[in-house]
């Protein structure tokens, strides 16, 4: 069984995936966005199958009672032959079913993400407030997320926390004294983590994912009383990021926490990955830098305008989609520039 991870891992290494995947006896592998297949329907029995998943928590027996149960619901994080992963294990037609995703082995730098120095030193720069990073599963919100805290850590001499689940990069101190809790592991839950950050002492608090109305109420404060703050969020657009955030709050109290998020707002970044010319994916941006205009225009609900905004406040760093995918044009492949191009016109 550990020759099968140890050929599994070496696919992942030689191929760069982003994802693999273990349902029906089938090991499959993402390659630039395509799933391809890595075994054959011959390869494995089912008992030999479900041993394959079951070795993902060889090293976390606490899991084991939970994959016992009729309907598991397992998220983790594990090492195979050298490589971390982040793990999900379900049952699918009463069958164990496991996606992997690798974990990188340290945090990539800004300009390596096609993130801007002016646009990081905003950021990174700023004493307190909330920076919000949105986009679908698998964007790269929590890439972009680790360059911006790896450029703290260089530059910096600040306690950061962040609140993840699972851990996906490991950060080497540098300037930053850095706190890393695991959700399940080191606390019970995004909320609980960021208000347990709150009170020790930190100058920035990272949360890898805003999902519930506990957790955005604490993100707020915490940005609301000079903490530096940063959190990710399932939004399509920067326009959209608002409304996605205010609606996990009571109906009550959206009207007092759009002011509060107006206010406190440093940035708001927006994600799709989309495929290169020749491997690889490129992340596809809409960035925001708040200012007193914007401020302004997010206290009074009018978020359509933001896109206005974005256009006029190129020199500063922020772009709309168009603006940036015209900007990489010639990275991606060709179909895929003429089909976003058709998406924003």
């Amino acid at each position: 069984m550990m020759e099968d991870w140890q050929r599994i891992v070496e696919f992942v290494r030689s191929s760069v995936a982003s994802d693999v995947y273990l349902n029906r006896s089938l090991v499959k592998g993402r390659v630039d966005g395509k799933v391809v297949r890595l075994s054959s329907p011959d390869d494995f029995t089912e008992d030999a199958f479900e041993r394959l998943v079951r070795a993902l928590v060889q090293t976390r027996p606490d899991l084991l009672p939970a994959l016992e149960t009729a309907m598991p619901s397992l998220d983790f994080s594990t090492e195979m032959h050298g490589m971390r992963f982040r793990v999900n294990i379900v049952r699918a037609q009463g069958k164990l079913s496991a996606s992997l995703r690798p974990l990188p082995e340290s945090p990539p730098s800004p300009e390596s993400v096609g993130l801007l120095e002016k646009v990081t030193t905003s950021i990174t720069n700023a004493p307190g407030g909330l920076v919000l990073i949105t986009g679908a599963t698998g964007s790269g919100k929590t890439t972009t997320l680790a360059s911006i805290l790896e450029t703290i850590n260089q530059v910096r001499q600040v306690k950061i926390v962040t609140i993840e689940d699972p851990i996906e990069f490991l950060f080497r101190e540098k300037l930053a004294d850095i706190a890393q809790r695991e959700v399940g592991v080191d606390c019970p839950s995004f909320h609980v983590g960021a208000r347990d950050a709150w009170r020790q002492n930190p100058d920035v608090i990272s949360i890898a994912e805003i999902r519930d109305h506990e957790t955005a109420m604490v993100a707020l404060q915490a940005a609301e009383t000079g903490h530096l703050v940063f959190g990710t969020l399932h939004a399509n657009s920067v326009a959209e990021t608002p409304e996605r955030l205010l609606k996990l709050l009571p109906a009550g109290m959206r009207e007092r926490a759009r002011d509060v998020f107006a206010t406190v707002l440093v940035a708001l970044l927006s994600q799709v990955l989309v495929p290169k010319r020749q491997s690889g994916r490129v992340a596809l941006r809409e960035i925001l830098l708040n200012d007193d205009a914007i401020t302004a225009v997010l206290k009074k609900g009018s978020d359509h305008e933001l896109e206005h905004y974005m256009r006029s406040g190129r020199p500063r760093g922020m772009t709309n989609r168009k603006t940036h995918l015209q900007s990489i044009r010639s990275q991606i492949e060709v179909h895929e520039y003429n089909r976003w191009m058709q998406v924003l016109t």
